[in-house]
């Protein structure tokens, strides 16, 4: 006689129960795999971010204009004695002068630009006015340069890094020695432009008047004090790194 253990599963039991488990499975994997390509078909993809590259030259770029109407100052002297050989020299008379340019003569007062022939003026006289608007033009683009280089850092988002910091120590000194060296080349070319208009015994004076000099003088206090405050600023975040 045959004796059913009834703890013991039918085998019938047990393939059915095993089939119907790898339907089951292979039903889910089925559905899972479905519904995966599914939602992975409908998900848009993610905007591609443009470089950052192209942000910094779009802040950058407004640099350019500064620099073309400092430039365009600095190079009309060139282009005017090259084309009308005539320069543009600029000179403050403290009261009513009548003057004789070019054969004309005319009254001047206050801060004027007198478009005078290179005819009337000595070669040595040409020559240091030249010089002092080569010397303002480099000290432009040399301003410019170090101003690029810290405004690269503020757009990535490092106002405090050492780049900034090294930026605006050399747009300080470029300043600095810029209008230094530009305003010592600029007196003598305005001295010998009065002297060769026989203007020495009136009351002018050369193009460095004190209202340029009290604005090259707050540009590179100003600049003085944005470097204290990202140098401090590098301090502090040197300081708390790893605190927050």
């Amino acid at each position: 006689m045959n004796t059913i253990n009834p703890n013991t599963p039918d085998d019938h039991s047990d393939d059915t129960n095993h089939n119907d488990a790898n339907d089951t499975t292979d039903g889910g994997d089925s559905t899972m795999g479905d519904t995966t390509t599914s939602a992975t078909g409908s998900t848009p993809s993610a905007p591609q971010k443009k470089p950052r590259t192209m942000d910094t030259w779009g802040y950058a770029i407004l640099l350019i204009f500064p620099l073309i109407a400092v430039t365009n100052i600095a190079l009309s002297p060139f282009f005017s004695a090259l084309m009308s050989d005539r320069i543009p020299a600029v000179l403050e008379f403290e009261e009513p002068t009548a003057i004789t340019v070019a054969g004309a003569e005319r009254a001047v007062e206050g801060l004027t630009t007198l478009s005078i022939p290179t005819a009337d003026l000595s070669a040595w006289a040409i020559g240091q006015f030249i010089a002092a608007k080569a010397l303002l033009v480099i000290g432009t683009l040399v301003v410019t340069w170090f101003a690029t280089r810290i405004l690269t850092e503020v757009v990535h988002g490092r106002p405090f890094s050492d780049r900034a910091a090294r930026g605006l120590t050399g747009l300080s000194w470029t300043i600095l020695a810029a209008g230094l060296v530009t305003g010592l080349a600029q007196m003598p070319a305005d001295n010998l432009i009065i002297r060769d208009l026989g203007l020495r015994d009136a009351a002018v004076s050369n193009s460095i008047t004190s209202e340029v000099t009290y604005l090259w003088i707050g540009a590179v206090i100003l600049v003085e004090v944005l470097r204290r405050a990202v140098r401090r600023g590098r301090e502090a975040q040197d300081e708390l790194e790893g605190v927050i």
